[in-house]
């Protein structure tokens, strides 16, 4: 009771407690909110940091495998196998697979030709070392291409042998990865590693791409900035490259 011999009214009070506590919710709300715009830009980018570990691990597979083919045949992998009239059967990739451990694409008849029906469930296996994790290539394809050339390690009509690959400089890029635009499929023959490397401003991570040399190292390329003889002297084995033209990852 009032004064007046009215009865109170609490309420009032109860409405500015809730006020009260409203406030401090959305003030609450208001820091946390905050709190989550500020760190996007940090897991965005230990997401690409993540992706890019992954990819250079993928590539430092593909030389482990590279090398141990090198070993036994004494000479890098052919762009493709060809069967006894010179048709394309097999990528690389399919020859690597022994040093791969990887059994996800067991069962090719690799006296068929990679799209043949025989090699159907093969062609759209998943086989890790082959997928980058930044890009979504559709199933059976893959954005890491052989470079051959003329000028280059492996060659169209030849690839060097173990002891030319060995006295190389280390300069010398044996596998880019390309735009997701450019994938491929990975039993097939027809890789692009020349033209993802002179052609190609896009990087499959920010700012570049990984790539594996010849002497085993995989090494990020700022390929939007790096320029065209500079592209160049990577393809060639005689040729030397400035220092600072690629990073470790």
């Amino acid at each position: 009771m009032d004064g007046c011999g009215k009865p109170s009214r609490p309420g009032r009070r109860r409405t500015g407690r809730r006020g009260s506590i409203a406030g401090r919710l959305l003030a609450v709300a208001a820091v946390v909110i905050a709190a989550v715009i500020l760190l996007l830009p940090v897991s965005r980018g230990a997401r690409g940091a993540a992706r890019r570990a992954q990819c250079a691990q993928n590539l430092n597979s593909i030389g482990r495998a590279i090398d141990a083919y090198s070993r036994e045949y004494g000479a890098l992998p052919p762009p493709f196998s060809v069967d006894a009239e010179g048709h394309p059967l097999h990528s690389w990739r399919v020859l690597l697979l022994p040093y791969l451990d990887e059994r996800a694409a067991g069962g090719i008849d690799l006296e068929k030709p990679w799209d043949d029906p025989a090699n159907a469930a093969a062609a759209v296996a998943t086989v890790e070392p082959y997928g980058c994790p930044a890009l979504q290539a559709p199933a059976g394809k893959t954005t890491y291409h052989l470079v051959v050339s003329p000028e280059g390690l492996v060659r169209p009509d030849r690839s060097a042998t173990r002891e030319e690959a060995a006295s190389a400089a280390r300069n010398t890029i044996l596998v880019i990865e390309s735009p997701e635009g450019r994938a491929m499929p990975w039993m097939g023959g027809g890789d692009d590693g020349v033209e993802v490397l002179m052609g190609s401003d896009e990087g499959c991570h920010a700012g570049g791409v990984m790539a594996l040399f010849a002497d085993g190292s995989v090494h990020f390329l700022h390929i939007d900035s790096l320029p065209l003889d500079v592209r160049r002297s990577l393809i060639t084995p005689e040729a030397d490259t400035p220092p600072g033209s690629f990073d470790l990852p």
